[in-house]
């Protein structure tokens, strides 16, 4: 006999896949029989593989990624050894430092004559 309570629990349920098949042959005889018949009708088709996916990669990742890399592992490396001899202070020389890092960074460059 059950016994009433005010939590309600899940039942369980059945987990239920229906499998996929590919098969690259039939979707070519498809595509060639399709083809057939748009030419036979008269339809005109640009492009005979034009609804494919491709997975090309467009661009490659920039080669200044891992250099980024390092400059700022050895940023907060030279930081943690900084902190470790100096203590606290490495912090406020680090807050006077990001300014100046900052104006030479986003200042306009005077034009070349």
């Amino acid at each position: 006999m059950k016994i009433p309570s005010f939590i309600k629990l899940p039942n369980h349920k059945k987990f239920i896949i229906t499998p996929r098949h590919y098969d690259p042959i039939k979707e070519e005889i498809a595509e060639r029989t399709e083809m057939i018949r748009k030419e036979m009708s008269g339809e005109e088709h640009f492009g005979t593989r034009s609804s494919r996916i491709t997975f090309d990669r467009r661009s490659s990742p920039g080669p200044l990624t891992s250099g980024l890399q390092l400059v700022i592992a050895a940023i907060l490396g030279l930081f943690v050894l900084g902190w470790l001899y100096f203590g606290n202070q490495i912090g406020y020389i680090l807050w006077l430092a990001l300014p100046v890092y900052g104006y030479f960074k986003f200042r306009k460059k005077a034009p070349k004559t």
